[in-house]
């Protein structure tokens, strides 16, 4: 995991790490920009620029990661349709759920459901 070595003055810890816990912890839920830096008592530009120079990625990339990971988890161990878990890991949108699965695994969720339950039946 990335870290931000910045720390907040008050209490000498890791943004970054906080970040990814606070998101981790809320995937499912909307993430509003706006409310987490200020749970962080962050200005929401500073926020956003502390997370990009320490991590290289955004606030909105490092949700969606966590959010293509927990789906490839349901995708992997239920049936549940693709649209219920889009909208289980916080997705509101199949579509733009779909587009984002493909930009981070390369290729769609149909298809990785279907590679890796034909693993399991390999194994």
């Amino acid at each position: 995991m990335h870290r931000i070595k910045t720390t907040n003055k008050k209490t000498n810890t890791s943004y970054s790490a906080d970040v990814y816990w606070y998101v981790e912890e809320k995937f499912a839920s909307p993430l509003n920009l706006d409310e987490v830096a200020q749970h962080f008592h962050l200005n929401k530009c500073y926020f956003c620029s502390v997370l990009k120079k320490e991590t290289g990625k955004t606030f909105s990339q490092i949700v969606n990661e966590i959010r293509i990971e927990k789906s490839k988890v349901l995708l992997k161990n239920s049936s549940l349709s693709i649209l219920s878990i889009a909208l289980a890991v916080g997705f509101n949108n199949q579509n733009y759920f779909n587009i984002t699965f493909k930009k981070l695994t390369g290729m769609t969720p149909l298809n990785y459901r279907k590679l890796v339950q034909s693993d399991q039946k390999k194994a």
